[in-house]
């Protein structure tokens, strides 16, 4: 069984085959025949057979060749030799600019095709037939040209699956039977011990089991500087160990690592089509077969009108020279072009930088967001509780009654005050009669006195809390923070104030995304009113929404639908599902981490960090301009040629240049979105 699939705008062909017949050889030879050129990608190369010095150099030596000729022409018309002396340079120049172009003509005519290639090939033989045998040389050499100029400029947008293959190492170093061996990563396991060096890249996902290092993910999250991890912290396929030997336990095997997953989806996302190449190309279908037979109708009509009515209307040549130059135009090359570039150098941008866009749709709704909803934990927050005030007499004292009480529990609150301790350096004391009072605190005997940590409403109702202690703890309350007050014996001694810290970019974030014209930017989250509105005025966001369940979040969505257009959610992809589906654009961040959310996301930004948005929706609005100034320019000049051709007016060289030449120009223009910006 063999299946083929061809991504035109990432230039990959893919082969599904039984590994009992290998085709590989017999669809290269197909491929060249055809007069295109292939090449294998990846750790596959070897196994193909390569090409001869002529098969990768046919076409560079083909142009030099019929340029060299056309120059040779122009010198024996300028010395006045025979005619027939020049046009046997020209015609020379026409065979060997025309090599590849004759082949694929040929190969499209067997496949009932119409393409550019046919149409060139048909407009030179006319000129030749009409002795225009100078012009049929240089339009022939200025469209081979035009056609190397634009691989050689497309390659640059192509580059980004070779690169990100590029980070995937050849072979693995895994420990087996008490020995480090060295297997290609496709062999190794889960569960199994990779051993990774210093200066070695990562094979396989895994979680340190041993050791620990600095990390350059950049080939998975776009971040430029090394990440420290230790014992215990996840790694990526394809991240680079730049200073300690790690022990790592294998989570994935190959095919499902971060990195694979990475390439398959910019492949997907670079083939998927936007609003906008539809439309054009809906468009074309209907442009060529018109303006081809606009030239048929010019070629014949006119000339026999003239004949038959006795009007010097022209001769026959003029009118089909007209013809000729309207069938170079009638294939919207540069039309055709204008979105996929641009929309190509622009995921691959986005990937460099650390974000998957999983299509050109995503780009162009990018563009027109209006109004931006986010999650709070996880999100806007770090989702990790921290102790950020302890406030007493004696600090150190109560901090330490307090770990010595939450060391004996798994609430999550509990989890930051012991943190918190055993940085603080608290000493722990034995606990008698722990006591678990759920939706309360905490309580036990600890040196003979009865302590307690208890949310604030409970302990107003079992202790003496002092009033300028009971104002701390309302504005404690009030700034989004919870509370645990510390009971001793029946007296309130201090408290704890735990928050979920907001990210330091999150205000920064906010404010770029309001400059760049997305004014309303809105919090949904199930917690509290009070937290809530802290949050939402440290992140700098316009309001909040509190105590939501996830189906109200989804009606949240729908109800900024309604009032503003388009909306974006942007959440961490844990539970907030629904309310990314709801919306025009899901947005999940922090992906790297995450199994599912790759997958599930319209956008993923492969590390927590929010700083990553203004640049995305900015790069958004620039491929929608970038695609309008392409489409404009493609419709304008080709118009204007075609308006010029009826009339008399226009060279085969103008045509050439009204779709080889645009083409070029809209490649270059959709080729600066690759930069960093």
């Amino acid at each position: 069984m063999l299946c083929a699939d061809v991504n035109f705008a990432s230039g990959l062909l893919t082969i599904d085959y039984d590994t009992a017949i290998d085709p590989r050889d017999t669809v290269v030879a197909l491929v060249r025949k055809s007069g295109h050129g292939i090449e294998a990608l990846g750790k596959g190369a070897a196994e193909l057979s390569p090409s001869s010095w002529w098969e990768s150099n046919r076409t560079t030596v083909a142009i030099v060749a019929s340029g060299a000729l056309i120059s040779l022409g122009w010198g024996l018309d300028a010395l006045e030799v025979p005619a027939a002396v020049a046009i046997i340079a020209y015609a020379l120049s026409i065979l060997a600019g025309g090599t590849i172009t004759w082949r694929r003509a040929l190969v499209s005519l067997k496949a009932r095709m119409l393409d550019m290639n046919v149409l060139m090939t048909i407009a030179v033989i006319g000129a030749a037939a009409i002795s225009q045998w100078q012009e049929g040389a240089t339009v022939i050499f200025l469209f081979a040209l035009g056609g190397w100029l634009e691989s050689r400029s497309l390659a640059r947008t192509r580059r980004s699956i070779r690169d990100l293959l590029a980070f995937e190492p050849e072979l693995a170093r895994v420990r087996r039977s008490g020995a480090d061996v060295l297997v290609p990563p496709a062999e190794v396991l889960i569960g199994e011990t990779l051993i990774v060096r210093p200066g070695e890249r990562v094979a396989l996902d895994g979680v340190i089991a041993t050791g620990s290092s600095a990390f350059d993910e950049a080939p998975v999250t776009g971040e430029s500087v090394p990440v420290d991890k230790t014992t215990g912290d996840r790694i990526f396929a394809g991240s680079l160990n730049t200073s300690g030997l790690v022990e790592v336990e294998v989570t994935a095997i190959s095919t499902d690592s971060t990195l694979a997953r990475i390439i398959f989806l910019v492949e997907e996302a670079q083939a998927a089509k936007a609003p906008s190449q539809q439309l054009v190309e809906r468009f074309s279908r209907w442009y060529t077969p018109a303006v081809v037979g606009l030239a048929v109708f010019i070629a014949i009509v006119p000339p026999i009108a003239g004949a038959l009515l006795g009007q010097p209307w022209g001769g026959f040549e003029s009118w089909l020279y007209r013809a000729l130059v309207l069938l170079v135009i009638s294939c919207p090359c540069a039309l055709v072009i204008s979105t996929p570039v641009a929309i190509v150098s622009a995921i691959t941008r986005a990937s460099r930088d650390g974000i998957l866009v999983k299509g050109g749709a995503f780009l162009e709704t990018a563009a027109k967001v209006r109004a931006i909803a986010f999650d709070k934990t996880g999100t806007l927050t770090f989702g990790k509780p921290e102790v950020v005030e302890v406030f007493a007499e004696e600090p150190q004292a109560l901090l330490a009654l307090a770990v010595s009480l939450e060391a004996n529990s798994n609430h999550p609150l509990a989890r930051a005050v012991v943190a918190h301790g055993e940085r603080e350096g608290a000493t722990l004391a034995p606990v008698a009669a722990f006591e678990e009072l759920p939706g309360r605190g905490v309580a036990g005997v600890i040196d003979g006195r009865h302590i307690r940590l208890v949310s604030p409403s409970f302990a107003s109702e079992i202790g003496d809390v002092a009033e300028s202690l009971a104002t701390r703890i309302e504005h404690a309350e009030e700034a989004g923070r919870t509370v645990l007050v510390l009971i001793a014996d029946s007296v309130a001694l201090g408290y704890l104030a735990v928050a979920d810290t907001v990210r330091p970019e999150a205000a920064p974030t906010a404010a770029a995304l309001r400059a760049a014209g997305i004014e309303h930017l809105v919090m949904l989250t199930g917690d509290n009113e009070r937290t809530a509105a802290a949050v939402a005025g440290s992140a700098g966001l316009s309001g909040y929404h509190a105590r939501l369940l996830p189906e109200d979040k989804t009606n949240a969505i729908r109800l900024l639908r309604e009032r503003y257009g388009v909306v974006a959610m942007v959440g961490d992809g844990i539970n907030d599902a629904p309310a990314l589906a709801a919306a025009d654009l899901g947005i999940v961040m922090g992906a790297a981490g995450s199994d599912t959310a790759v997958e599930t996301a319209d956008v993923a930004l492969m590390r927590d960090d929010l700083s990553a948005l203004p640049g995305f929706f900015a790069l958004g609005r620039r491929t929608v301009a970038n695609i309008t100034q392409n489409v404009t320019l493609s419709i304008v000049v080709k118009f204007a040629v075609l308006v010029l051709a009826i009339l008399g007016k226009a060279t085969l060289w103008m045509a050439v240049f009204a779709d080889t030449g645009v083409a070029l120009i809209v490649i270059a223009n959709g080729l600066r979105l690759l930069k960093k910006r």
